[in-house]
């Protein structure tokens, strides 16, 4: 079915039980989270409105609206004003466990990455590589800027500051993974330490991701050494936060 037109609507998955002790909403939830994550609504297809659905279902608009509430707040579905609500394509899930680049992390998923190049120069190093390493105020790191693609979506937006390299633009282009590029150097990263916050799109972010103004996006901010113990790279990587997600695993021993 192609993107943007309305799904028929499953009676069967959307079977509501009113003598049931889980709210109507809840059940109209489930049943199209069940559709969602089994592909039957695939990413980018426009649902039903709250009006179609309390009319179909027999149920109130209120309550209609509380289920597509709960999507939205889950990251399933996006509204769009004067158009309709959207199914999401699933985020991607990332774990913490190990250190992985963009390229290695695309390909396990077998999706296929690439990279729009917006700048590969030399330039100082960021006010936070200053205020942690004992760097002179005058050194310099190569600087790359990169839009991260999935199966041509735009991911993210990465911003590497590295020192002691000189790639061009014709070696990213045809290496395409940086941590590639640095193996063939023979610089092999051994350690990173990575912070993650939250951050709203800005007007050049939003141009660059395609997504509204102030959109939410994860910021992860990455120090990695190699296994001498001399500092290599600096990152910040920005990534849509309706398209990826960061998982860690915790043990209590």
């Amino acid at each position: 079915m192609a993107s943007g037109t309305v799904p028929p609507l499953s009676l069967e998955s959307l079977q509501i039980n009113r003598a049931s002790p889980v709210p109507i909403y809840h059940q109209i939830m489930d049943g199209l989270t069940r559709q969602i994550r089994s592909g039957e609504l695939s990413p980018g297809q426009l649902l039903p409105s709250e009006t179609e659905l309390s009319r179909s279902l027999g149920i109130s608009p209120m309550t209609a609206r509380q289920a597509m509430n709960g999507l939205v707040s889950q990251g399933l579905i996006r509204r769009q004003r004067g158009v309709g609500s959207f199914v999401l394509p699933r985020r991607m899930d990332h774990p913490l466990e190990r250190m992985v680049g963009f390229t290695e992390d695309m390909h396990a998923r077998g999706l296929q990455p690439t990279s729009h190049i917006l700048c590969v120069a030399q330039a100082n190093p960021p006010k936070e590589v200053l205020d942690r390493l004992p760097f002179d105020a005058d050194a310099t790191m190569l600087q790359i800027r990169r839009v991260r693609l999935a199966n041509d979506q735009p991911v993210g937006v990465h911003d590497a500051y590295l020192l002691g390299v000189s790639f061009t633009r014709a070696d990213l282009e045809r290496v395409g993974s940086l941590y590639a590029l640095l193996a063939e150097e023979g610089i092999q990263l051994a350690d990173c330490e990575e912070t993650i916050d939250a951050v709203s799109a800005d007007k050049e972010l939003a141009g660059l991701l395609g997504v509204p103004i102030g959109a939410p996006l994860l910021r992860a901010m990455r120090y990695s050494w190699r296994d001498d113990g001399e500092f290599v790279e600096y990152v910040v990587a920005l990534y849509r936060a309706d398209l990826y997600q960061y998982r860690i695993r915790l043990t209590r021993t």
